[in-house]
Parts: structure tokens; C-alpha cells; sequence
């Protein structure tokens, strides 16, 4: 009888611990019946038969979205890179507004802090519907030393072998970065542009009042950018520059600037 006694008292106690210990359970409403309870039991039983399916990989090509804003348009950039054997391959596609399309690629080297990433590439114009540019040669530099960050850009671009009206060039853009905290940046900005090509935006270039656009320097900027850090892979960039060059300054403004915003995935 004192065993019987007992073994109530231990079964009482045993469902007082388990309430205490599912709290969880006392804010969510049970869960239905299902509809049909021996499809319920057939699906169980199959699923036990069965081994569980492996959870799927996450993709372990790092790759990156980007956009900028500036006297050009809206520019949007999409790339990735791929380990292909013991080189690692970066390619990325650039769109315009205005038709633009541009696929990129080339081996990135890395030491250290320092990315090394020669490229070439090639456009097409979807509004013409005809090639735009052979983009080559281009090399990317980049240097994450915090607190320091610096980004340099050398790219060719030649049209004239599809469309003898528009301008080869050679440009540059070149930015520090000094992060006195962690999430905020802030340096010195340089962007040039130089013309390789004299183009004649006439029919004619003998006719009497015809505009030639002559080779040297097109476009010469200096100015400061800020960098922010917007969140888990998300960088922002503001930048705001003088236009040297009086044939760039849109409108007679001599300001530049651009809005970037990149995201690494």
C-alpha cells in the first residue's frame, strides 16, 4: 500500500516538473488534429523509413552587388569570384541606363592586405544593338590595412574599332580611406579621365564649323569621400569633387560627385 502511495506521489511529481519545465507550451494554442489520421500515421511511417534529406550547402562563391549614382546615370554592378584551382577567378557585369551592357573577367592575387585584379571585357550596346568597346587592359588595387582602405581603378576603353564617332579613353579613379572608428571613413578622392582620339561629331570634319573632339586630358577631378558601413555586408560611399576641366562641367557646374553602395554577399 505505502509503495502504491509512493508511486502516486512520484507520478504527480514527475507532471508538475514537466509543465514547469514547458512554459512555452502554456502560450501556444494545441496543435489540431490532422484530417486524416491514418494518412497522418502512413506519412510517419514512410518518413521513418526514409533517411532525412541533407540540409543544402550554403553557395561558397563570394560574390557582390553595387550600385552608382552619378553624372552618368544609375550604374549596376553584379560579380563573383570562383576558385579555379589554385587561381582565383573574378568576372562581373556592368549595366547603364542607356543600354550598356559589360562582362569583365580576371585572376584576382592576394597578399596579404593587398588584391591585385587585372581584367578585360567587353560591351554591347542593346539599344544599337551593335559592340560598344573593348574594355582592356583594366587593373583593380585594393588595400584593407585598418584603419586604412585604399581602391584604385585603371581602365582602357576602345570604340573606335566598332564606331569611329566615339572617343577611346584611359580613366582613373583612386580614393583613401581613413577609419578613425570602425564604421566611418573618411579621405582624400582623385578621378581623371583622358582622351586617346581625335572624333569629329559631324558627318563632315572639312565643313566649315565642325567640332572636333580632340585627344588629352577630358576630365580631371579632386575632392573627399566618406565610407560607411550600412549594416552586416553593406558599404556606402559619398563622394564630392571639383570638375577641373572646363568642357566636363556639365551645365558650367564644376561640382562632381557619385553615391555607391555595394553589398557582399
Amino acid at each position: 500500500m505505502m509503495e502504491n502511495d509512493m508511486g502516486r506521489c512520484c507520478s504527480a511529481l514527475a507532471c508538475v516538473v514537466g509543465l514547469l519545465a514547458s512554459p512555452a507550451a502554456w502560450a501556444q494554442d494545441p496543435a489540431p488534429p490532422p484530417a486524416d489520421p491514418g494518412a497522418a500515421a502512413a506519412a510517419g511511417a514512410t518518413a521513418a523509413a526514409e533517411p532525412a534529406a541533407p540540409a543544402p550547402q550554403e553557395s561558397q562563391i563570394p560574390s557582390w552587388f553595387r550600385f552608382d549614382a552619378d553624372s552618368l546615370g544609375l550604374q549596376l554592378w553584379a560579380g563573383a569570384s570562383h576558385q579555379v584551382g589554385p587561381i582565383s577567378l573574378s568576372s562581373d557585369i556592368y549595366l547603364t541606363t542607356l543600354g550598356t551592357a559589360e562582362f569583365d573577367i580576371g585572376p584576382a592575387f592576394t597578399m596579404g592586405p593587398v588584391t591585385i585584379n587585372p581584367m578585360v571585357g567587353f560591351s554591347f550596346n542593346f539599344m544599337t544593338m551593335e559592340p560598344a568597346a573593348l574594355v582592356a587592359p583594366q587593373l583593380f588595387t585594393f588595400v584593407d590595412s585598418k584603419p586604412v582602405y585604399f581602391e584604385s581603378w585603371i581602365l582602357g576603353s576602345f570604340s573606335s574599332m566598332f564606331n569611329e564617332s566615339v572617343q577611346n579613353y584611359v580613366y582613373t579613379r583612386d580614393f583613401l580611406l581613413y577609419y578613425p572608428i570602425d564604421d566611418f571613413g573618411i579621405g582624400p578622392h582623385f578621378e581623371a579621365t583622358v582622351d586617346l582620339n581625335e572624333v569629329a561629331l559631324e558627318d563632315d570634319p572639312l565643313t566649315a564649323g565642325a567640332d572636333v573632339d580632340a585627344s588629352g586630358l577630358a576630365s580631371l577631378q579632386v575632392g573627399g569621400v566618406i565610407g560607411l558601413n550600412y549594416g552586416t555586408g553593406n558599404k556606402l560611399l559619398l563622394y564630392l569633387g571639383y570638375e577641373t576641366q572646363e568642357e566636363s562641367q556639365i551645365g558650367g557646374n564644376k561640382l562632381a560627385g557619385r553615391f555607391t553602395f555595394v553589398h557582399n554577399f
